[in-house]
């Protein structure tokens, strides 16, 4: 049994690393995975009961949906370009369905390993950053970040999932000597993450705390606790505005970008520029085709002929989808498409069976990331995310 999970945590760890370093390994996980799952005893039943599990089956059934865009895109490659990318909701899900009973123990152990491993590079970018403390910092101030090995955003995203489940951890850990270990990463990663100073990262961790807070004091009634806690959490927020350097030189940039982009002042396009141009193009794709989209093959296209008339001069390197992963949706897929994706993304919080702690702030927070990021349209943050929320769905009580 110590040697499965060994293999076990070997195949999660080739998918944690290939997040920051390689695609390919992202590409082959799913499938060792897979492998693996058929590996174990009785898998031919299991595979035979997948049916029964309506969690998984609602998230595999989100490919079919992506199958289902291509009826009105005329631009067939791309179309089978995306369902390429988008097999991983079938095969991610299928593999860690297979791969055996992930009770609490096999999970801490996995999401443990996800966190120590960013942990790591926090570390690493930290020790760079203070190194080069006032170029990175005058960095800010033109838009620019501390050295990240993936997109920013996207790094942002999972540093702010290390905060929520080095936070389990801890709680879980309180009666044990390991409390003081998690205890450490998590003021750590919460520091960092504030030093990064990527909006989408801070924003979503703000959301979910705050919304998680409010819920378990109303819940329990702790109305002078709620407050008490809504003061700390607003003194946190402003205490940190002015403490951190890149913080404060980048609301200083984004100010300005916004004051630039309203005024037409700024003699080059940045990057809440490229956004604001993004979802404007983005609304006017939904008010012209809101039933269907546009088609998942054809976003794309149809996004730069709205750049060639409204932003000609927009450069193509700047020419992105809708950088807000709800309105890529609907405009791709137009309100049918929404309300199947969402729907089927939703369900599995109402079926399923054994609802791990950490589901419902996964979700959040991963959702809270969609309002600037379009967080599971790219291999990364897709894979990221469907390995949790797997893992969360296939959840099993220790016997």
């Amino acid at each position: 049994m110590k040697n499965k999970n060994n293999i076990l945590l070997f195949i999660f760890f080739i998918a944690f690393a290939g997040l920051y370093f390689s695609k390919t390994a992202l590409s082959i996980f799913p499938y060792l995975l897979i492998i693996y799952g058929l590996s174990q005893k009785n898998s031919i039943q299991r595979l035979k009961g997948i049916i029964h599990n309506k969690s998984i089956m609602s998230i595999m059934l989100i490919f079919f949906v992506y199958l289902l865009s291509g009826i009105n895109s005329e631009n067939t490659s791309k179309w089978l370009e995306k369902l390429n990318t988008n097999l991983i909701y079938i095969a991610i899900p299928l593999g860690v369905y297979l791969s055996g009973n992930y009770t609490k123990s096999t999970l801490n152990r996995i999401i443990s390993l996800f966190v120590v491993i960013n942990t790591l590079l926090n570390i690493f970018l930290l020790i760079n950053y203070i190194l080069h403390f006032e170029i990175v910092n005058q960095q800010y101030l033109r838009g620019q970040t501390i050295y990240t090995p993936i997109m920013h955003v996207r790094y942002s995203y999972f540093v702010a999932l290390s905060i929520i489940f080095s936070s389990y951890l801890f709680i879980i850990n309180l009666k044990t000597k390991f409390k003081y270990f998690w205890g450490i990463i998590t003021i750590f990663l919460i520091i960092f993450l504030h030093i990064l100073a990527v909006r989408t990262g801070i924003l979503s961790i703000y959301i979910t705390l705050f919304t998680m807070g409010i819920y378990f004091a109303l819940k329990f009634r702790k109305h002078k606790e709620l407050i008490t806690g809504l003061i700390v959490f607003f003194l946190i927020i402003t205490i940190s505005f002015f403490t951190f350097p890149s913080i404060k030189n980048k609301i200083k940039y984004s100010l300005w970008d916004i004051k630039s982009t309203i005024n037409h002042t700024a003699r080059y396009h940045t990057s809440d520029r490229i956004r604001i141009y993004s979802i404007i193009n983005g609304i006017k794709l939904v008010n012209e085709n809101p039933v269907f989209g546009t088609g998942i093959g054809d976003i794309y296209t149809e996004m730069d002929k709205k750049y060639n008339i409204n932003y000609p001069d927009l450069p193509k390197e700047y020419r992105f989808g809708p950088i807000d992963q709800f309105l890529f949706t609907m405009a791709s897929m137009g309100i049918t498409g929404f309300i199947l994706l969402y729907g089927l993304l939703l369900l599995p919080i109402y079926f399923s069976k054994y609802k791990h702690k950490l589901l419902i702030p996964f979700y959040i927070l991963t959702f809270a990331t969609f309002l600037g990021e379009n967080t599971i349209e790219l291999i990364v943050g897709k894979t990221a995310f469907l390995v949790f929320l797997s893992l969360f769905l296939c959840n099993k009580p220790e016997r």
